[in-house]
């Protein structure tokens, strides 16, 4: 006990010269200083005094503040499986179906057809390439294929009839499965039916083409929508 008190005078006369000296004007301290000198008396005092059992918890108020640390979660097979559905939902919903704004419609007939001249839409497929007869071959650009669409004219009249389609200058489109969107390619070919002219004879009939160029990994053509340009767009009913 007299050890006690002895250590505990110790500290009280050390904390007294140092706020007062000897007679000079106080010693201004820092809050550094001012804060050592007040943790130290307070440990003395609290280690020493057997009426408190548990003693002082030192926390220095300069501590840093726990951070917490970026963590990586593992991806398990389901996890990944549902952050990959949700991207897959995402890019879906961010790719709105291709629709061109159309003033009307009309039929093949009606925009471009004669007295005595029918036209039918026959169909759509995708192709490598394209060959007209045994002379004229096609071949798409790289990371495309072809999506050629067929026209049957036929003249069920008595006399020949003369068929210009060039000379209307149309601008063919078309929207495969409502999400790829092409316009149709000038060509060489005779039987092009943006730029053909020429005679269908009495009773006969030609199949005439469209050809498009769409991304290669497209696999079928479903849907198929067709526009022209010409005074204005129309949607062609096929």
């Amino acid at each position: 006990m007299r050890r006690t008190r002895i250590k505990m005078m110790a500290a009280v006369m050390a904390a007294t010269m140092l706020l007062g000296g000897c007679g000079d004007a106080l010693y201004d301290l820092t809050d550094d200083e001012e804060n050592v000198i007040v943790n130290y008396a307070a440990h003395i005092v609290t280690k020493y005094n057997t009426y408190q059992r548990e003693g002082l918890t030192y926390v220095s108020p300069e501590e840093p503040e726990e951070t917490q640390e970026d963590v990586t979660v593992p991806q398990t097979p389901e996890t990944q499986d549902a952050s990959e559905t949700g991207t897959a939902a995402s890019a879906e919903a961010a790719a709105p179906a291709v629709s061109v704004a159309a003033a009307g419609s009309a039929s093949l007939d009606q925009l471009f057809g004669a007295d005595g001249i029918q036209m039918t839409y026959a169909g759509a497929q995708l192709a490598p390439g394209y060959m007209e007869g045994d002379y004229y071959e096609m071949t798409p650009d790289a990371g495309k294929q072809y999506l050629v669409l067929s026209i049957d004219v036929t003249n069920t009249g008595a006399d020949g009839v003369g068929l210009d389609v060039l000379s209307v200058s149309p601008k063919f489109t078309v929207v495969l499965n409502q999400s790829v969107k092409s316009t149709a390619e000038t060509t060489l070919l005779d039987t092009d039916f943006s730029t053909y002219q020429g005679t269908i004879p009495a009773g006969g009939s030609t199949r005439l083409v469209l050809v498009f160029q769409v991304p290669d990994d497209v696999a079928s053509a479903d849907s198929v929508e067709l526009y022209v340009q010409m005074d204005q767009m129309i949607q062609i009913i096929l």
